[in-house]
């Protein structure tokens, strides 16, 4: 039987949105201690949580609303008794609004063996994952997907972290369903119990109208409470809006080339 207090056990999520991840942040009810993470990459996020002191992750995307705790946590003890490296969502194969590759679990949520992946982890290894040949049909084999999907090791800049991590790790894919706006997606645990809904579209949250309107919905079924923000944190959203929408696209093309030269040498 797993004790959860015998683990170190935190919560994580890529924010870039403040108002999105306090909605998201109220419906979880977990007695772990949550960071967010904000002005980060994709997979830049995820070599950040290798370096908590911690023995397993939960990670949740901003716009991903938990709407079963228990479930969530006996999906956490279900992972630490099968000692499991990772388990989240095929990015590919899986929901009609995700066409990715379906070895890749797509990082809106993941539980993650901190201990076990820090023991192997090297970023020379995951950089080969983007040219490195791989067995799709062994991995595959009776693996019955309802949905189109693509091989690629390209199609997001945390790909190669996780072929490396299911390639290498014992690895187990939640089921997931479409909900009825037809474009969130529904999450199961491992006994098929509903755990979370993902709007995906965050990036659209309170610029588009029917995908505000949308996530509010989604987030209201699940919580069922306006967030209200201090006059402080409404700075903090314009502040971190503006960085977004106006700093990151100058700095990330920079970046990129620093750290493709800094490789070559």
């Amino acid at each position: 039987m797993v004790s959860l207090e015998d683990y170190k056990i935190a919560i994580f999520t890529r924010s870039a949105n403040y108002k999105l991840y306090k909605m998201s942040d109220s419906t979880i009810e977990l007695p772990f201690k949550h960071y967010r993470f904000t002005f980060t990459t994709a997979h830049g996020y995820l070599y950040k949580i290798l370096k908590y002191n911690i023995d397993y992750a939960i990670n949740i995307d901003e716009d991903a609303f938990v709407v079963d705790n228990n479930a969530l946590l006996e999906l956490l003890k279900y992972c630490i008794e099968e000692k499991i490296v990772n388990c989240g969502m095929r990015d590919g194969g899986v929901s009609p609004v995700r066409y990715g590759n379906p070895i890749v679990t797509n990082p809106f949520f993941n539980i993650l063996d901190v201990r076990q992946i820090r023991k192997k982890f090297s970023k020379r290894e995951v950089g080969e994952y983007r040219y490195k040949i791989i067995d799709y049909d062994k991995l595959l084999k009776n693996v019955t997907l309802p949905f189109k999907y693509e091989n690629t090791p390209y199609y997001e800049s945390f790909y190669p972290f996780f072929l490396w991590l299911n390639v290498n790790s014992k690895v187990y894919y939640l089921n997931a369903t479409e909900h009825d706006d037809k474009f969130s997606t529904i999450l199961y645990n491992q006994l098929g119990e509903k755990m979370l809904y993902h709007s995906w579209y965050s990036r659209e949250f309170e610029k588009n109208e029917f995908h505000t309107q949308r996530i509010m919905d989604l987030y209201c079924l699940c919580e069922g409470k306006d967030i209200r923000l201090s006059f402080s944190e409404k700075i903090r959203v314009w502040l971190e809006l503006r960085i977004n929408q106006n700093v990151i696209p100058w700095i990330l093309p920079i970046r990129r080339k620093l750290i493709k030269l800094m490789s070559s040498k």
